[in-house]
C-alpha cells in the first residue's frame, strides 16, 4: 500500500510536466519522428554488397548507400573515386580511392603501369597478345591529413583504415559544399595530394 501512494504523486507530477512543458514533449515527438524518418530512407538506399576497395570496383560514387558486408554487417557509407595525372587508366596515373563510413575512412591507392607487348611465344608457336596490358599496384596508406574549413585533422590508422571520432563526424556533416583536400602520407614516406568531390562532401550529410 506504501508503495502506491508513492507512486501517485510521481504519476501527478509527470502529468502536471507533461501540461506545463509541451516544448519538451514536442522536442522528443520531432527527435523520434526524425529517427523514423532516417531508418525510412536508410531503406531506400542503393545497396552494395561489399565494404572492400578495389581498383576496377563498380559501385554508386559520391552517393550514400547501405552496405551489406558478408564478414562486416551492415552500415551506411559514401564512395569517392579521383584520379590523379590524367584519364582513370593512363599510364602512370594514380587513382584514389575511399569509402566514408560512420565510423571510419578506408583509403586505397593504386598507380597504373603497363607493358607494350604484341605476341608471347610458348610450346613452338607464336600467339597475338594485345598490345597494352595494364598492372596495378596498390600503396599502403600510414597517414591522413584533412582539411575541413581552417582545421586540419590529422589521422593515423592501419591497413588503410581510420577510425572517425565525435569531432570528425560533425565537421564532415558540416562541410561546405566544396571540394575538400587530403593528403596521403603513404608507407616510405611518399605523399599523395588529392581532393573529395563536392557531391561526396554533400552525401556526408546522409551518414554524419
Amino acid at each position: 500500500m506504501m508503495n502506491l501512494l508513492q507512486t501517485i504523486p510521481v504519476l501527478c507530477l509527470g502529468a502536471i510536466l507533461a501540461v506545463l512543458s509541451p516544448k519538451a514533449c514536442a522536442a522528443f515527438n520531432v527527435q523520434k519522428v526524425a529517427s523514423l524518418t532516417k531508418a525510412q530512407a536508410s531503406s531506400d538506399l542503393p545497396v552494395v554488397k561489399s565494404a572492400g576497395l578495389s581498383p576496377d570496383m563498380d559501385v554508386p560514387w559520391s552517393k550514400a548507400v547501405r552496405i551489406v558486408d558478408p564478414f562486416e554487417g551492415e552500415f551506411l557509407g559514401v564512395f569517392d573515386r579521383n584520379s590523379l595525372g590524367g584519364y582513370l587508366y593512363r599510364e602512370g596515373s594514380t587513382q584514389v580511392l575511399s569509402l566514408w563510413t560512420p565510423s571510419s575512412i578506408r583509403v586505397l591507392v593504386t598507380l597504373n603501369s603497363g607493358q607494350a607487348m604484341s605476341s608471347f611465344y610458348t610450346a613452338g608457336r607464336v600467339y597475338p597478345r594485345p598490345d597494352f596490358i595494364r598492372f596495378v599496384t596498390t600503396k599502403k596508406v600510414d597517414k591522413l591529413l584533412l582539411k575541413v574549413g581552417e582545421k586540419v585533422f590529422k589521422l593515423d590508422g592501419s591497413t588503410g583504415a581510420f577510425p572517425v571520432s565525435q569531432e570528425l563526424a560533425t565537421a564532415l556533416k558540416n562541410a561546405p559544399d566544396k571540394n575538400l583536400n587530403i593528403r596521403l602520407i603513404l608507407e616510405g614516406g611518399q605523399t599523395v595530394d588529392s581532393e573529395i568531390g563536392k557531391e561526396t562532401v554533400k552525401a556526408w550529410r546522409s551518414i554524419y
